[in-house]
């Protein structure tokens, strides 16, 4: 269960695996120009927002992209090291392994040993996500798309929604009685 907080959640800008469609995972991959310009836009439609404090991973195009936000928010950062994306092993840097669409429904057969496994990435990133909550907030969550999956799925209502580089999504806990949580994109 994810912690009943406020809290904004933006992934990285584009880097040039992304542009290629590759794992990227803990290979520590830069951001590319375009991924700059989206975090310098996203920089400017997160300015005036109520956020105390900002949580990243630490690989570098998170960093980077949480660095370009703070120009604007001017708090703390602090890196938690679990809001680092899926370790895929060897497999990081190819394009659409066929083993892919079965790990992502959380299938164990057919997965590489080498890869961490779904349920075990899964828990890692909500814990990761509750310990950025657990910071007086509101907390912004640089990191990765991996990482917004918990989200997705434990945040009613349960969707499968692919976050864009750099889109900034603010997340509002259920009213009281109530069980939808409410996600606005800036």
């Amino acid at each position: 269960m994810i912690i009943h907080r406020p809290f904004y959640y933006i992934r990285h800008g584009q880097t040039d695996w992304n542009l290629e469609g590759r794992l990227q995972g803990n290979a520590d991959v830069p951001l590319n120009a375009t991924g700059v310009r989206q975090a310098c836009d996203a920089k400017d439609r997160l300015a005036g927002q109520p956020i105390a404090l900002i949580c990243s991973s630490p690989l570098s195009r998170a960093r980077k992209t949480a660095d370009i936000l703070n120009e604007a928010l001017d708090c703390p950062i602090i890196e938690i090291d679990d809001l680092h994306e899926c370790d895929f092993g060897p497999y990081e840097g190819v394009v659409s392994p066929g083993w892919l669409p079965g790990w992502l429904r959380g299938e164990v057969s057919g997965v590489p040993e080498e890869v961490e496994p779904y349920n075990a990435f899964m828990g890692r990133a909500e814990k990761a996500i509750n310990a950025a909550l657990d910071h007086d907030g509101p907390v912004l969550i640089v990191a990765h798309g991996g990482i917004y999956q918990p989200i997705n799925q434990l945040l009613p209502p349960a969707q499968q929604w692919a976050l864009p580089n750099c889109q900034p999504v603010r997340h509002d806990p259920p009213r009281e009685g109530g069980t939808a949580w409410r996600k606005l994109c800036l």
